[in-house]
């Protein structure tokens, strides 16, 4: 389905159309990713810490980002960049870094993240050395003890 300059708008069902058919060729790329995957022997599905398993996508990249860059801060706008499902520039907004560093501390208690007013937020010390020190080899597939994606 291509729109020209003389057309003024495409049916609703010739856009539901178009976007199945991209959705089923989406599907079909998931599928043939994944068995590339488990032809090399490495895990489709990312494992976490057991700490790990009532976070969100959003709060496990939060937490990555403040653990790489522990101990110094970081500033909103370079967490709402890093955060997935945000990849619209009208969807980037600040307020939602707040509301993860909120859920984030409602889950996993008040010390574990600190804001730095003005600047951004860093992770707390003592959340930081509760954290296991487990070292990344990419060679070993997706799973690791410190996943955050």
């Amino acid at each position: 389905m291509e729109l020209h300059l003389t057309t003024k708008s495409a049916r609703p069902s010739e856009i539901l159309q178009s976007q199945s058919a991209v959705i089923r060729q989406q599907e079909e790329l998931i599928e043939l990713l994944k068995s590339a995957l488990a032809a090399t022997g490495m895990s489709a599905i990312p494992t976490y810490a057991p700490w790990m398993a009532g976070l969100t996508a959003q709060e496990r990249a939060l937490l990555g980002v403040l653990y790489s860059g522990y101990p110094h801060v970081a500033r909103r706008e370079q967490i709402v960049e890093l955060l997935p499902g945000y990849d619209h520039v009208k969807e980037r907004q600040l307020q939602i870094v707040d509301a993860v560093v909120h859920k984030i501390r409602k889950k996993l208690g008040a010390d574990t993240i600190f804001t730095e007013r003005g600047l951004g937020f860093r992770m707390g010390a003592a959340f930081y050395d509760r954290m296991p020190k487990a070292s990344v080899h990419p060679l070993e597939g997706c799973a690791t003890s410190r996943s955050f994606a």
